[in-house]
């Protein structure tokens, strides 16, 4: 399997099992392949985030902007809890 890879990255798998890091080559390339989907994961999950940052850096170029006060902020969580307790389901407008 490693007769495949660049030199350089045969050696980095050989010195870490010879280091104690792992037991043999192949669980070494088993823990990058999990790491790896791990941060597949990671970075689906922080797609929709992704998304609504976009949607509000957009809003803020065109000048569609909300100032941040204290009492824009009491009323957002008083609208959020109103919305919560009548059971009114989150609006999912943005669509990564």
């Amino acid at each position: 399997m490693l007769e495949r890879l660049a030199e350089v990255d045969r050696d980095f798998i050989k010195s870490k099992v010879q280091q104690g890091y792992y037991t043999s080559e192949i669980e070494l390339v088993r823990d990058a392949v999990r790491k790896m989907r791990e941060e597949d994961e990671r970075q689906k999950r922080l797609d929709p985030l992704r998304a609504l940052v976009m949607v509000g850096h957009e809003q803020a170029v065109k000048g569609e902007v909300v100032a941040y006060t204290d009492d824009f902020a009491v009323k957002a969580m008083e609208q959020a809890l109103k919305n919560h307790q009548d059971g009114t389901p989150i609006k999912d407008e943005v669509k990564p």
